[in-house]
């Protein structure tokens, strides 16, 4: 793990990617959120329903039913930082549906977008069918290829989820033991480094594994509910010497899975 540092004493940004695949599930019903390709790729969110009728939806007014939805293109990451994304009206403009995914963009001089501080993903999940339904939804890392020096970008992978408004942020287990005894690494700035502008904003909730960032289980939707989920990835640190550059070359690639089956 290479020491994180925050915005203002960082002396470059390296680009770095997050990739992504499809994976595929035995059960009722499925859905993949994928993050594909280095500086090119797709983000998708696919469902398959069999004994529950469930849909996603990009807007929660939508009557055009989907199993799959995309969004293309997806360029490489850059580092960010926690406090950017909170001062963003509170998180409100993130958690919308109405806010492009890729709000967190970098333009050339042409306006094409070079890279991105951060991606956000809204949809929905609607029960339209007549029985109550229950899922079990996890973010699992499908892939993770590290640095030719060993180093991963799990290392600094911050994963915020939306559900109904409330969100919580994921992130890698340290490897020394933090104040409060445990090894949740800091969601951005550490106790020792924070100050008036960059305030210490708490501890991450641990991946539960090197495979699986975080799971559901037994979420209820009832006949015509309306779930909202918005899914927040971004590199967090910033590095203060030259020594501490990006691991280049490691790629991950995240998949959410997505499993539904009759309420008993």
């Amino acid at each position: 793990m290479y020491r994180l540092e925050y915005v203002k004493k960082r002396k470059r940004r390296k680009r770095v990617a997050i990739v992504g695949g499809i994976s595929t599930v035995v059960v009722a019903t499925f859905a993949i959120v994928a993050f594909l390709g280095r500086f090119v790729g797709t983000f998708t969110v696919s469902l398959e329903t069999r004994n529950v009728d469930l849909t996603l939806l990009e807007k929660k007014d939508s009557t055009a039913h989907t199993s799959f939805l995309r969004v293309s293109d997806l360029p490489a990451f850059q580092e960010y930082t926690y406090k950017y994304l909170k001062d963003i009206d509170g998180f409100e403009n993130i958690d919308n549906e109405d806010s492009s995914s890729f709000m967190g963009a970098n333009y050339d001089s042409s306006q094409q977008i070079t890279s991105l501080n951060f991606f956000k993903y809204t949809y929905y999940v609607k029960n339209v069918g007549s029985k109550k339904a229950k899922y079990d939804w996890s973010v699992n890392v499908l892939e993770d290829v590290k640095a030719k020096d060993g180093r991963s970008l799990l290392d600094t992978l911050r994963v915020m989820i939306f559900v109904d408004g409330e969100h919580k942020v994921y992130g890698q287990a340290a490897t020394e033991l933090n104040d409060e005894g445990d090894y949740r690494s800091p969601v951005s700035v550490s106790k020792e480094q924070a100050d008036d502008n960059f305030p210490f904003e708490g501890y991450a909730y641990l991946f539960t594994s090197s495979k699986v960032i975080t799971t559901f289980q037994g979420q209820e939707i009832n006949v015509g509910e309306l779930k909202r989920y918005t899914i927040v990835t971004w590199l967090e640190g910033f590095r203060s010497s030259d020594e501490e550059f990006a691991p280049r070359g490691a790629k991950i690639k995240l998949g959410v899975e997505i499993n539904a089956y009759e309420n008993e």
